[in-house]
């Protein structure tokens, strides 16, 4: 079992032709799949037993996993379709539906895949797509928010490095270019990142990961006193991480600071009640410090 692992990776899905790159005759290919210790799930592709099921789900389509898929299961933010993202050749052909071979793919989305088209027409050496090329695809599949967010989580995470996301960018449609200069990797969550954009598409002045004293770096700061944390569900539901997050919050307004700490669901959900009472702090210029304030040693 341990040379099937590195014959056929993590994922344990490979074409017969890449494993005979590494040395396995074809003959030893077929004894295996007749012992039971490889499967074919179409042709030229196996699998061993507990291989990744979304890999052998892409293949059996016609195609290598990407997109979301792909992210997703690299802990990069995106929004979840519930869908399976499956990368295929341009004019590839004779699909199937990812639980059955014999069944014909017909309309994807009735499959629970969503189809990405190459710009070539090649079929995928692999199971599962590198980042840069999910990332490719992130671009033509999702709004321009969702991309935005997925490259600051992608660089945060080390994921993929700036020069590399050029190279990426510069291999699509120029109407992608401008996303560069959204992309900010000092975000901390996609929570920020959707934040910080809307903030910008409102023209309300911001900073990111400000420093203050004795409470530590904060999410976004709007003028001089507004302080914005998001509480993304998966890092601020601890009895410790709560405790801290209330003690930041004291230590803020004791400083004169305005807090306000959104939930995940009032940034996804209740952003249009969130933008208005954004709107009125800033209409009150309540987000700068004021003469009585700094005459009292606030700000």
């Amino acid at each position: 079992m341990a040379n099937l692992i590195a014959l056929l990776g993590a994922d344990g899905v490979a074409s017969t032709r890449s494993i005979e790159r590494r040395g396995m005759s074809r003959a030893a290919i077929a004894r295996l799949i007749s012992a039971g210790e490889l499967r074919r799930i179409r042709n030229g592709w196996v699998a061993r037993p507990g291989a990744a099921e979304d890999a052998v789900q892409a293949v059996r389509v016609g195609g290598s996993l990407s997109c979301l898929s792909v992210l997703k299961r690299r802990g990069i933010w995106c929004d979840d379709d519930h869908l399976l993202h499956v990368r295929v050749g341009r004019h590839a052909g004779h699909l199937s539906a990812p639980h059955d071979r014999g069944i014909e793919l017909g309309r994807p989305a009735a499959r629970g895949v969503r189809l990405h088209r190459d710009a070539v027409d090649s079929s995928p050496a692999t199971a599962v797509d590198p980042v840069p090329i999910a990332l490719a695809h992130v671009f033509r599949c999702q709004p321009r928010e969702n991309v935005i967010v997925s490259l600051d989580s992608a660089l945060r995470g080390g994921h993929i490095l700036l020069p590399e996301l050029r190279d990426v960018v510069a291999q699509l449609p120029a109407k992608y270019g401008p996303y560069l200069n959204l992309v900010d990797m000092s975000a901390e969550s996609g929570l920020e990142t959707k934040a910080r954009l809307r903030l910008r598409a409102l023209g309300i002045p911001y900073r990111a990961q400000v420093r203050i004293s004795r409470v530590g770096y904060v999410d976004l700061l709007v003028g001089e006193r507004l302080v914005i944390e998001l509480d993304g569900e998966a890092w601020h539901s601890g009895p410790i991480a709560y405790a801290e997050d209330r003690r930041r919050d004291l230590e803020l307004m004791r400083q004169g600071f305005v807090v306000m700490r959104l939930s995940f669901s009032q940034v996804m959900s209740e952003w249009a009640l969130v933008e208005s009472v954004i709107r009125a702090i800033v209409a009150r210029r309540e987000h700068f410090w004021s003469m009585r304030q700094r005459r009292d040693g606030l700000g």
